[in-house]
């Protein structure tokens, strides 16, 4: 049995369990040891949820940019590699409110993923249209 200090801090920690299951079906809500059980799991519940709210919300980012993606003609994971060769760094949030709100500064980025994807597969960095002519990149 543990030691309590005061009857005060007894009650106290009685008041909190209580008030934390509030809402609890059945006896989970007024009964001392079904509601202690049922908080201590609802917090174990909640501190897992937390982290898993996140995982949840970049895997939406990543459907929403691979639609954006798709509709320019490249793959998410062609976009994510082209903006590291381009040194874009935008995050995968920015990167999915832009496909969603904003097409054409999303373009834009996708077209510079492109341009960036092209200079390290070729090594080239423009091909003039009238002379042929092709710039090495600098690697």
């Amino acid at each position: 049995r543990r030691e309590v200090s005061s009857p005060r801090a007894h009650m106290g920690r009685r008041e909190t369990i209580f008030r934390l299951a509030k809402g609890f079906r059945g006896r989970s809500k007024n009964c001392w040891s079904l509601a202690l059980r049922r908080v201590q799991k609802g917090l174990q519940y909640a501190y897992a949820h937390r982290r898993l709210k996140k995982r949840e919300a970049r895997a939406v980012q990543i459907q929403q940019i691979n639609a954006g993606a798709r509709e320019y003609g490249i793959s998410y994971s062609r976009l994510i590699r082209g903006l590291y060769l381009a040194d874009i760094g935008l995050n995968r949030k920015m990167l999915s409110v832009l496909a969603r709100q904003e097409p054409y500064s999303f373009r834009a980025i996708v077209e510079e993923a492109k341009k960036g994807l092209r200079v390290s597969v070729l090594g080239v960095e423009q091909v003039d249209a009238g002379s042929g002519a092709q710039r090495v990149a600098d690697s």
